[in-house]
């Protein structure tokens, strides 16, 4: 027997919010779904991606951008009309070079730490930085201030993850995070479509979890670096 040779599998909102009421015994795949449960499942779909996206998954949201820092300027704003115009969910790393010259890891401060030093306005060559993040945008904190404009950071951030706008809409997942969306979804249906309680709810709610553990575990995994161990030159062994 011959293999597809396939690799294309896709799903719309559409469909997986019918696979979801499926798997509840809500409606067969067969059945179009009504205006108004097309509208609750979109909204129950942006609901579930965005609280998976705070919990530290999604590697493929990470992004790198760039900026060149002005002279004496500590803060940079990120939004419409910023100085970067997309607002990171999360800024995990920011490299900085001077004239063009090697990059270096700044250090991550926390809010309270950016706060606590005596002057934020001290100048010389960046080694810090604080992300304020907000509701609407963001702001970049640099510390020490830049004290030339030959200074240029890069930095790698998670964007947000795209809306479910529409039912045809395709999701900005890949296609291992199938299974954990629409069972996921179809556990947040549960309450919704009176199925509390019900020996099927509690199998869903189940299945739910270890599908979200599991390519949760797929996801971060992809992105941790190893670390090697070599012995010293100097170590004796016997």
């Amino acid at each position: 027997m011959a293999v597809s040779n396939s690799t294309d599998f896709a799903r719309t909102a559409n469909e997986l919010i019918v696979d979801a009421l499926e798997l509840l015994g809500i409606r067969g795949e067969e059945e179009p779904l009504q205006a108004y449960e097309l509208q609750r499942g979109l909204k129950w779909l942006n609901y579930l991606l965005r609280t998976w996206q705070v919990d530290g998954v999604m590697g493929w949201t990470l992004t790198e951008g760039s900026l060149s820092l002005t002279a004496s300027q500590a803060s940079y704003t990120f939004g419409a009309g910023g100085d970067f115009t997309t607002v990171p969910v999360d800024i995990q790393q920011v490299r900085v070079s001077h004239d063009g010259g090697n990059e270096m890891e700044m250090t991550r401060l926390s809010r309270e730490d950016y706060y606590r030093l005596p002057n934020r306005t001290t100048e010389g060559s960046p080694t810090q930085y604080f992300y304020d993040r907000q509701r609407d945008g963001g702001t970049l904190h640099v510390w020490p201030v830049p004290s030339d404009g030959d200074y240029d950071i890069t930095f790698t951030y998670r964007r947000r993850v795209m809306d479910m706008d529409a039912a045809s809409d395709s999701f900005d997942l890949p296609q291992e995070w199938y299974l954990a969306i629409v069972s996921g979804l179809a556990a947040l249906f549960i309450p919704i479509y009176g199925k509390s309680g019900t020996p099927r709810a509690q199998d869903i709610r189940q299945q739910a979890a270890e599908a979200y553990t599991a390519v949760k575990a797929f996801d971060i995994d992809e992105g941790e670096s190893s670390m090697f161990i070599l012995p010293s030159e100097n170590a004796s062994w016997r």
